[in-house]
């Protein structure tokens, strides 16, 4: 009986994903218009020259280059979505040829239309596919990573909601652009991460040596973590603060069971070595070594997927830094940033919970884009409502949630999902200038996760259903 239980729990758990993925692509037809989307869309074009031609060398950084703009957005962007794109469009049967011109920001709506600046609706749509495709993804990580720290199907079920229903997650996430790629391979390299934290603590907590096959999943979860990682940030730079966390965490948690504060001597604790047990140097030392050798997966797949950094490897975060900071002042000075610490803080809270979705930056656009916004919210997928009820409702989980882990630190996976919210949230309010929705959105996961394990402890408290 209780086989046939469980059986029947995770056909519920397949198909109530597979809804969750299904809603998160649907209404990518619907998505209100962005210029990126041109810009992306025009940049995927390296998808002819990487993959169909296997002749990367224009790709190439050069010092005197015949097209600087190409050259810029090779620079500031990620290629896994714009690579995507081009398969996408390769498969709807467009060619090279066929592809738009990148938006020209000042020029106005009109003239962009006109000259040719505007890509027409099936090679939009094939795009867009494949960001929505990569943004499905990371529902299903969401999923996992909520079974992981919230404790069960509960908090999987409710984080992964919470997750696929938030309106920028689905209008950003859809659009053909680094968003949908970026939430997807950065949520799989946290999912992948906890995992092989969650392993690496109970081998280390037996304090014996270990069979092969042990040592063959924690070889293969490195792996799948290094090649995530390196996807994740081939994706947007802005993966980096995802792994900085991740990376952190997986060295240093698997050593907290050995540090007096955390130890504890309770027959329940048996995932906690007992008082006395020595400290496991081998085990510790092969742990080092599988993140080093995901470290170096990381960069060797980042590297791979991005021609520009092949002639001249050394210099090139310097000028990636260089230009991603002129094109923050720039967006700054075109359109208001932050004063101050204190703005930055509530920018940061506003979007988390309570901010309308965000359709477009330019206020130029309201007019092009009013009849393309009241469609959509016209629709099922524009996911939940904002303002002040979604949000004190969502801000009580998250608070719940982020209480009942506090209390559940000791637990390596909580542990590490703390260190991932609050690393990525003190990262964003540094490095945010300006009130631009997209730029928060990695905040998103971790707070759906934490929201999810609220509505599992609120659950519980409130009946016996486990």
């Amino acid at each position: 009986m209780n086989v046939n239980r469980r059986m029947v729990g995770r056909a519920l758990d397949v198909v109530y994903v597979l809804l969750l993925v299904l809603y998160a692509i649907a209404g990518y037809r619907d998505v209100p218009f962005h210029g990126d989307e041109s810009t992306l869309i025009y940049m995927s074009g390296d998808y002819y020259h990487f993959v169909q031609r296997r002749d990367p060398e224009p790709l190439y950084y050069d010092s005197t280059p015949a097209d600087p703009l190409d050259q810029h957005l090779r620079i500031v962007n990620g290629t896994v979505g714009k690579l995507a794109m081009g398969f996408g469009w390769d498969l709807a049967g467009f060619r090279y040829e066929d592809l738009n011109r990148p938006w020209l920001w000042g020029a106005g709506w009109e003239w962009n239309v006109t000259d040719g600046h505007m890509p027409e609706d099936r090679l939009l749509y094939a795009a867009r596919l494949s960001s929505a495709v990569l943004l499905a993804l990371s529902v299903l990580a969401v999923f996992g990573i909520g079974w992981l720290v919230g404790g069960g199907w509960i908090a999987a079920w409710a984080a992964a909601l919470i997750y696929v229903t938030h309106p920028a997650v689905l209008l950003d996430g859809r659009r053909a652009m680094m968003e949908g790629s970026h939430l997807g391979f950065a949520t799989l390299a946290v999912l992948v991460g906890l995992l092989l934290i969650h392993e690496t603590g109970r081998s280390m907590a037996r304090s014996v040596p270990r069979r092969w096959r042990e040592n063959a999943t924690l070889t293969a979860l490195a792996a799948a973590f290094g090649i995530a990682g390196g996807l994740a940030v081939a994706s947007k730079h802005t993966a980096l603060m995802t792994l900085a966390a991740l990376f952190g965490a997986a060295a240093v948690i698997p050593l907290i069971p050995w540090i007096p504060l955390a130890r504890r001597n309770k027959k329940s604790d048996s995932h906690r070595p007992p008082v006395g047990t020595p400290f496991p140097t081998e085990l510790e030392r092969g742990n080092l070594a599988r993140l080093v050798g995901a470290g170096i997966l990381t960069l060797l797949v980042f590297f791979v997927l991005n021609p520009a950094w092949w002639s001249d490897p050394l210099h090139m975060p310097g000028r990636v830094l260089e230009q991603r900071r002129a094109l923050l002042d720039g967006q700054v000075a075109g359109y208001g940033g932050y004063d101050g610490i204190g703005e930055r803080l509530e920018g940061l809270v506003d979007f988390a919970f309570f901010a309308d979705t965000q359709f477009y930056e330019a206020p130029g656009w309201s007019d092009p884009l009013r009849d393309q916004i009241a469609q959509y919210r016209a629709t099922w997928w524009d996911g939940r409502g904002t303002g002040p009820i979604w949000g004190v409702a969502l801000l009580a989980l998250a608070l719940v949630g982020l209480w009942d882990a506090v209390r559940r630190w000791r637990e390596g996976v909580v542990l590490a999902a703390l260190v991932w919210l609050g690393f990525t949230a003190v990262v964003l309010v540094i490095v945010t200038p300006l009130a631009w929705q997209r730029y928060y959105l990695p905040l998103v996961p971790p707070l759906a996760v934490f929201a999810g394990a609220g509505a599992r402890w609120v659950v519980n408290k409130a009946s016996p259903l486990r």
